[in-house]
């Protein structure tokens, strides 16, 4: 059985300000993980844009050759 802890108030204060410093580096570390998912998820939209140009911009490309190629046969 434990023997109840003789704690002064300056002891008891150090362990306030202990618990508030651990719940404000949890609430950080909570907003960190927030942000790094808006992080990821702006990525994720960016690649998906980029991955849209790319395949309009090889559509077009592919028709002007296909059209280059009509005209030089045509000539």
């Amino acid at each position: 059985m434990r023997k109840p802890l003789n704690m002064n108030n300056h002891d008891k204060e150090l362990l306030i300000r202990m618990d508030e410093r651990v719940k404000t580096i949890f609430n950080k570390m909570e907003d960190f993980e927030d942000m790094f998912t808006n992080h990821l998820h702006h990525h994720e939209m960016w690649e998906n844009d980029m991955k849209t140009q790319l395949r309009w911009g090889l559509g077009i490309l592919s028709t002007l050759m296909a059209g280059v190629i009509a005209a030089m046969r045509y000539m």
